[in-house]
């Protein structure tokens, strides 16, 4: 695990993606690549009462390279201001959005300003 990311409100994007400088390793069936890396989830955006849901401290497994942009699938996305937040990716009537699991919470129709960096591969709720 290298970093953090906000499911709320966007965070400060990983700055590093080295493997060498990760804090914490966890091992996966899933293949992200020889870049893939480990985030662990901040907020409550991502939670939702039925399945999937992904609650604070659940740690995904992100693939940097090589993937697919499906909708209804999980990915990281960056703000051109440097942010980045993990949500579902959604593509309806030619738009394309951002759509977190919490109703609680907006979803946020993507621009110029958005790119998605990553697929989430792999998830781990911590004390399971």
């Amino acid at each position: 695990m290298i970093s953090w990311v906000a499911a709320g409100a966007r965070a400060e994007s990983p700055t590093n993606l080295v493997p060498e400088r990760a804090e914490e390793y966890y091992e996966s069936t899933e293949n992200a690549g020889n870049h893939g890396f480990w985030l662990e989830v901040k907020g409550a955006s991502m939670t939702a009462a039925s399945n999937p849901s992904f609650p604070e401290g659940t740690r995904i497994l992100v693939q940097p390279e090589g993937f697919e942009v499906v909708s209804g699938k999980y990915y990281v996305a960056q703000h051109s201001d440097g942010e980045a937040t993990f949500k579902q990716y959604v593509h309806d009537a030619g738009w394309d959005y951002l759509v977190p699991l919490n109703t609680s919470f907006k979803t946020v129709e993507m621009d110029e300003n958005w790119e998605i960096i990553g697929r989430v591969v792999d998830a781990r709720i911590p004390g399971l």
